[in-house]
């Protein structure tokens, strides 16, 4: 299967580096969790600071429940689960998380049960979020589904500083088992009918994901979620490496990087919208780097993108497919939903090993706005010459180190 793919061993060794700094991690993070005792699971119904080490063996229920609408502080925690970390449904939850680490177990279940690893954050109509300085091994990371805030009162969602390791939705299949096969569709973070929230920020977050450890859809992903025109949600400075199925070198996928427009919409004020992607650094998503598939008003630019299409022992990524794309989806043109999308400003290599050693398919814009803001539309954007290896993958994990030593920014615990 391998005899056509030339690997450079010196940018094996090379590429290690970010997978050798994530297993050390690891094994630190491994060492520090087995010294901790915990409590069993909490249900918060009064609003304060909350500081505690919180565990679930039981995969519904739990570890933290949020079953108030007052601002809850969770800090300086420590949090597994065989399911949920951290969940509100409905009780328009107001909670800030910072400097914690959560942690997934393996809910323990066959495959016909259809259990992940639990969320680290869960939020069913709520106020306000914030999820900052954070750790997550191993979880679902994080979804939000209904702002139900007051801006005046500053309410918006702010997702800034985390490091998350192999955020995964393959299904339980036993004690320390996953199934091959079954898989539920997770992301870092997903916004889903999040609609109109000013202010709300994803950014300076690291995500690594490990092929065959892991399974993302999307790392990042706005299901009919939106922005406004004066504050539009902004992803930038962050640093995500790695989407892959969970047998990427056979198998399909529809995942990738950023999908910055997603769902299909009958209506202008249901789209997604106003949503910006921009200094990020995506590294081998597999499927692509960043998309916008539907909504109107969504821009991203200033993103560098690179992938090899080869996995650390050097076979093919079997769904490699394009850099970064503009497509209506949906065929919401028609219904006057998908409008004024563009990405202009990106440093795109994405290779396509399986037709040659330099082939590339980094741009694919059918339904880019030629009309957009500005004259901004889908030029400027440039790609890489070359073959694209993974010694180019590691050196993005070095630029990255670089900003943040640069910008003076600490991601992950501050303890």
């Amino acid at each position: 299967m391998n005899e056509n793919v030339r690997v450079d061993p010196t940018s094996d060794r090379r590429l290690a580096l970010p997978a050798l700094a994530v297993l050390c991690a690891a094994l630190l993070s491994a060492s520090a969790q087995a010294q901790i005792t915990y409590s069993g699971p909490i249900t918060i119904t009064k609003g304060g600071v909350y500081s505690g080490n919180w565990q679930s063996l039981d995969p519904d229920k739990p570890a933290v429940t949020i079953s108030t609408s007052e601002a809850v502080i969770i800090e300086n925690s420590n949090i597994q689960s065989r399911g949920a970390l951290i969940r509100s449904r409905y009780a328009k939850a107001n909670l800030t998380v910072r400097n914690s680490r959560g942690v997934a177990l393996n809910p323990g279940l066959a495959a016909s049960y259809r259990r992940t690893p639990g969320y680290f954050v869960h939020l069913e109509e709520f106020q306000n979020a914030r999820i900052e300085n954070n750790e997550l091994i191993g979880t679902s990371g994080m979804y939000f589904n209904k702002y139900l805030g007051d801006p005046n009162k500053g309410h918006t969602i702010k997702i800034l500083r985390n490091k998350a390791q192999n955020i995964d939705g393959r299904y339980s299949d036993g004690p320390n088992a996953f199934s091959s096969t079954g898989f539920y569709r997770v992301q870092f973070v997903q916004f889903n009918d999040v609609k109109n929230i000013p202010n709300a920020e994803i950014s300076w977050n690291q995500i690594i994901n490990e092929p065959g450890k892991s399974r993302v859809e999307e790392n990042i992903n706005m299901y009919v979620s939106s922005g406004t025109p004066n504050s539009p949600v902004l992803i930038h400075d962050n640093y995500i490496q790695g989407a892959y199925p969970a047998n990427p070198a056979t198998d399909k996928y529809g995942g990738g990087g950023i999908m910055l427009g997603d769902g299909q919409s009958s209506s202008v004020t249901k789209a997604s919208a106003y949503l910006r992607a921009y200094n990020n650094q995506i590294i081998s998503t597999s499927n692509q780097g960043i998309a916008i598939a539907a909504g109107h008003n969504n821009e991203a630019y200033n993103n560098r993108v690179i992938s090899s299409g080869l996995l650390p022992d050097g076979r093919r990524i079997a769904s490699q497919n394009v850099g970064i794309y503009v497509w209506d989806l949906h065929g919401d043109k028609a219904r006057n939903t998908f409008f004024k999308n563009v990405m202009y400003g990106n440093l795109v290599g994405w290779a396509q090993p399986a037709k040659s050693e330099t082939a590339q398919n980094s741009f694919w814009f059918p339904d880019c706005d030629p009309e957009a803001r500005m004259g901004k539309n889908c030029k400027d954007n440039t790609a890489l010459t070359g073959s694209i290896t993974r010694d180019m993958e590691a050196q993005e994990f070095d630029r990255w180190q670089a900003k943040l030593r640069a910008s003076n920014v600490v991601v992950g615990p501050k303890q």
